[in-house]
């Protein structure tokens, strides 16, 4: 699969604070993903600690945050990782399924989700 960005906007608990990112999707992320300095700099805190594999295969623990994410026009919170300083943002399968959007690998682009069950 290929590798491709898309701009988001990582926004605080209250939707006043957004910082506009470029970020990997990445399907193979279940959560997203920012350096924690984005965040701690809009005010969000961590929710909870949880235990996430690195592609190496070793085990991290990292804080998580629930906050708002914005890709399109479209804004929901979701589950954000507090990642190491000076790594991409990722965009990860969580934040896509509740965006509704899915990944046109073709064309390199997200593409709103249509004809899903209820």
């Amino acid at each position: 699969m290929s590798v491709f960005r898309v701009q988001i906007s990582v926004g605080d608990t209250e939707r006043r604070q957004w910082r506009d990112l470029s970020a990997v999707v990445d399907t193979g992320t279940f959560m997203s993903a920012v350096p924690g300095s984005v965040l701690r700099d809009l005010g969000v805190e961590p929710a909870m600690k949880d235990i996430g594999q690195l592609a190496d295969g070793t085990e991290k623990e990292v804080d998580v945050a629930y906050t708002w994410l914005r890709l399109d026009g479209r804004e929901v919170m979701t589950h954000v990782i507090f990642n190491e300083e000076f790594t991409d943002p990722l965009l990860g399968s969580l934040a896509l399924e509740t965006l509704l959007l899915v990944v046109d690998p073709a064309g390199e682009r997200l593409v709103p989700r249509s004809g899903f069950p209820f």
